[in-house]
């Protein structure tokens, strides 16, 4: 179980730190679910003398999953949040004869990331790490001598993987699987001389269809469906010579140099060859959508692009001097959280 918690948390933190940051959810939300649970066959390790020191298989029939969680987003993909579970199913037939139920409420802690597709779909994986009480009631071994109803507390734990459609920002409706596992639990068969005849696994594979509530997507932000703002023409350069001043905007969380920007820069790069210009100042500017110190890398990040291409045009590398500003420093002020189009840029400054 722990090697497998393992390679689990592995995948997830790998595909955080190699994805973009996805601008998802902000804020509370809640959460709903239900599905099918389809329990994996059980083999119990019986102690000697205990039910006949006979080890059968058994089996369960289709049961149903249900879940309720409150969480936050943290407005860069990740969510972190808590989860109440509850699972149960019929014994088809096996050691427990063909009768008994066995049950799972499970209370987990839940980290999740979500993939920003630029559509209204969005994918997520995660994982959670909790207590689970297990139960198996009303069964018999052999059938009609030695009544079961058994029932313990549990260190348990579940893989996710799931994928939501967004009907607008708050709310969202989705698919998940989650592979539920948890520790061995003892079944107290009565009997003096083996009071704890047998120790099994319960574990599930679960289907869902989940319901989602965001409570706080900030309204003025626009819905994932809608596309970012075009981007407004670069300024007319009737007079290159006297220009001092250029305007190159980025598309949203992106650093790669659009066609349009290109011709700023190129424009740039043509009023320096005309001389008269003894050091050129980059400065990157980011929109408020994030975190302060993603938004501060990515402020780089444009700066060092903007120098990369003014170098391809002819400009040697010790006459541009970088720096990035994050989201201070507006062209046009928003609140916390709003996709400006006129925010994501950089400025050339030829002095």
């Amino acid at each position: 179980m722990k090697k497998t918690l393992g390679v689990l948390a592995g995948v997830l933190l790998g595909t955080v730190s190699t994805a973009a940051l996805a601008d998802v959810t902000t804020g509370p939300y809640v959460t709903v679910g239900a599905g099918a649970s389809f329990y994996n066959d059980i083999t119990p390790n019986l102690e000697s003398g205990s039910l006949g020191n006979v080890a059968t298989t058994t089996t369960f029939k289709t049961g149903f999953r249900t879940t309720a969680a409150a969480g936050w987003g943290w407005g860069n993909g990740i969510r972190t949040e808590a989860e109440f579970g509850y699972s149960a199913a019929d014994v088809d037939h096996g050691y427990l004869s063909n009768d008994g139920r066995a049950s799972q409420f499970t209370l987990m802690g839940n980290f999740l990331y979500d993939f920003d597709t630029g559509t209204p779909w969005t994918p997520h994986v995660g994982v959670g790490l909790g207590v689970g009480w297990d139960r198996v009631g009303g069964a018999e071994y052999p059938a009609g001598i030695q009544t079961i109803d058994t029932h313990g507390t549990v260190f348990a734990w579940q893989g996710i993987a799931g994928l939501e459609y967004a009907f607008n920002p708050q709310l969202r409706l989705g698919v998940d699987y989650r592979y539920v596992g948890g520790q061995d639990i003892q079944v107290a068969s009565g009997n003096v001389v083996a009071p704890n005849a047998a120790s099994y696994n319960l574990t599930s594979h679960n289907v869902l269809l989940t319901l989602r509530v965001n409570f706080g997507t900030p309204e003025a932000a626009p819905a994932p469906v809608v596309p970012p703002a075009p981007l407004p023409p670069p300024p007319p350069t009737p007079v290159v010579e006297k220009q001092r001043s250029f305007q190159v905007f980025f598309d949203f969380n992106k650093s790669d140099i659009t066609a349009a920007a290109a011709k700023v820069i190129q424009a740039a790069a043509d009023n320096v060859k005309a001389g008269n210009v003894t050091q050129i100042a980059v400065t990157g500017h980011t929109d408020t959508v994030g975190s302060a110190v993603y938004n501060q890398g990515l402020s780089e990040r444009r700066a060092a692009a903007v120098k990369k291409q003014l170098i391809a045009d002819g400009i040697p590398d010790g006459e541009i001097a970088t720096r990035g500003v994050g989201k201070t420093g507006l062209l046009v002020p928003t609140a916390d959280g709003v996709r400006e189009a006129q925010n994501r840029r950089a400025e050339i400054v030829l002095q």
